[in-house]
């Protein structure tokens, strides 16, 4: 049986994972739309403080409840 402390941390993580997962590629597809025809760096130079900001501030504190 595994402890109930590793039960919660894969929890955490596997919450993590799906926002990190789901975030990203709405926020790909929606800088799609406004990034057509730019490189790869610009696009991911426009995603990456969109998607710290919404991991900071919606995902983790989201996970650290528990999903609730």
């Amino acid at each position: 049986m595994f402890p109930l402390a590793l039960l919660t941390h894969l929890r955490f993580l596997g919450i993590l994972m799906a926002g990190a997962y789901g975030l990203i590629n709405v926020l790909l597809e929606a800088l799609a739309l406004v990034t057509d025809g730019w490189t790869h760096w610009g696009t991911t130079l426009l995603a990456v403080p969109v998607m710290v900001l919404a991991m900071v501030h919606l995902v983790i504190p989201f996970a650290r409840r528990g999903g609730k």
